[in-house]
């Protein structure tokens, strides 16, 4: 019969998986788009009649992989989300809660109908009959490989460049799905092979002499881009409160290690740099445990051990990790960053000595509207929904930043008094419609790896440490990344790292000389 005709078939099958790229071919020019999209179902078909040839085999392969091509080209439509390793990674890390923001009704309708078209293929393919013709596929790859050829030999020509996206296998479906497949088995083996990351107690350090107990703050933020914050310029009201305090020490924006958290955590709280992103060590948490300090890792999210994520691995031995579901009962999408400020107020009154404390927060993460509580609904409407209309998705975020201003501060009042510093950064940014752009996921967008960074100090601090509020306020001005997490931290917590590489506040170098004036 016509319909199971193996020429017919893969015709039919290859105008599929060429359908999946339709958003990114309709970002094209007419003329581009078309030629793109003959190229695709040419090169589709090439593949497709070949695997009709093995019909009882491939009637259970071609299934799932459309299957799964199609959810990864949903969530890339609508998000110009990146298919790789590191998405893959997240999606096998990820919570219920994380996860139930992003399934909406129109996902389970697109994926139901996506479900039955791939058990439509298996049918068919089970039925496909007819011979193998060599013409058909002969004409489909005497236009085919020339063309291949040719966008390989040009790729960095600005035509070539224009349609990559929507043709080159590193993106088209569903080779781009088995490509990151690829990088994150390759990956998986490599992380298994070395192992959990070093004490970062070895580091060769010395920590200065405390007249008073010092309180170490360290805030990392989720999401929050640098250009939303007021005291960077933004021309909304969105940090009002962070605005009037004297004591902070603003670095605009600066670059984060990557544009997932799975990475850019375990970077920043870590002797990492950009130029060598592999965790090796644990956190600075551990060289605030070798020199005294009770060391404390307070969270946002649920994860329950230390082998399960790369943030988790990174932490490494301190006196107490404290996780959401340890301190709240509350469902995770009602779950908001100010619930941190109590057990964090525990955590303070647990002793009276010296206290480095790492808070992990849930700031600008998606759902935005979610993240906050009416109290911040400044900005509105904010109610968007699948169709990411820009107006309320913009008013949302902001309204997640102006919580994120009043939680900062809230942690600022808790230790206003006492010998403290309070650290914050993010750890990536978030586009919001830019370029059709929507989330993170991206490291190659600028907006999703311009963070905010800036350092509040008490009034005793800097009576105690002129020389490090002087070297905090000599920084000002500079282009600084994520790579100075790690060392700032540390040395505003009056530890030094003699002869290290890392790029520090204040050296022990400098330390000494000015003890010696």
């Amino acid at each position: 019969m016509f319909a199971f005709d193996k020429k017919y078939l893969a015709a039919a099958f290859a105008a599929a998986f060429a359908a999946l790229m339709l958003p990114d071919l309709m970002r094209l020019p007419a003329a581009y788009a078309i030629a793109s999209a003959i190229y695709l179902f040419l090169f589709n078909f090439c593949i497709m009649y070949a695997a009709c040839q093995l019909p009882k085999i491939t009637c259970y392969l071609v299934p799932p992989i459309f299957f799964v091509s199609s959810i990864a080209a949903y969530f890339h439509g609508v998000y110009r989300i990146k298919i790789d390793r590191e998405l893959i990674f997240l999606l096998l890390e990820t919570n219920t809660g994380e996860a139930s923001a992003f399934v909406t009704p129109k996902v389970v309708l697109f994926g139901c109908s996506a479900l039955a078209t791939s058990l439509l293929f298996g049918l068919l393919l089970k039925r496909a009959k007819g011979k193998f013709q060599l013409k058909p596929l002969a004409l489909a790859l005497l236009l085919v490989v020339p063309t291949t050829i040719l966008l390989g030999k040009f790729k960095k020509t600005p035509v070539v460049q224009l349609v990559r996206p929507a043709v080159a296998t590193k993106y088209v479906f569903p080779y781009s799905v088995f490509n990151g497949t690829g990088q994150f088995v390759e990956q998986y083996i490599k992380n298994v092979i070395k192992g959990l990351p070093e004490d970062s107690g070895k580091i060769n350090s010395f920590a200065i002499q405390e007249k008073e107990p010092l309180k170490i703050i360290a805030i990392i933020g989720e999401s929050a881009r640098a250009d939303r914050f007021q005291i960077n310029g933004y021309h909304r009201e969105t940090s009002p409160l962070l605005n009037k305090e004297k004591n902070l020490v603003n670095y605009g924006s600066i670059k984060s290690f990557s544009a997932y958290t799975r990475l850019s955590v375990p970077a920043m709280i870590t002797p990492a740099t950009l130029a060598k992103p592999e965790t090796t060590m644990t956190s600075f948490l551990g060289l605030f445990k070798k020199h005294g300090f009770k060391t404390t890792w307070l969270s946002a999210n649920d994860r329950l051990d230390s082998h399960d994520t790369p943030t988790t691995n990174a932490i490494g031995n301190i006196d107490q990790k404290i996780f959401r579901h340890k301190f709240c009962r509350v469902a995770y999408n009602r779950f908001y960053d100010s619930m941190l400020i109590a057990p964090l107020k525990d955590v303070l009154k647990s002793t009276t000595g010296s206290q480095a404390i790492a808070v992990h927060t849930r700031g600008s993460h998606a759902s935005y509207s979610a993240r906050y509580t009416k109290e911040f609904a400044k900005f509105t409407p904010d109610s968007y929904g699948e169709d990411m209309e820009l107006e309320p998705l913009n008013n949302a975020y902001d309204n997640s930043i102006l919580a994120t201003d009043a939680f900062i501060v809230s942690v600022i009042d808790l230790v206003r008094d006492q010998n403290a510093v309070v650290i914050y950064s993010s750890d990536h940014g978030e586009s919001l419609g830019e370029d059709g752009r929507f989330a993170h996921g991206n490291p190659a967008i600028k907006e999703q790896r311009e963070v905010p960074f800036f350092i509040w100090y008490s009034d005793k601090y800097a009576e105690l440490h002129p020389d490090i509020v002087a070297a905090l306020r000599q920084k000002q001005g500079e282009r600084l990344s994520h790579d100075v997490f790690f060392p700032w931290t540390v040395n505003l917590g009056g530890i030094m790292l003699p002869k290290s590489n890392q790029p520090v506040l204040l050296s022990a170098e400098q330390y000494h000389a000015q003890k010696m004036q």
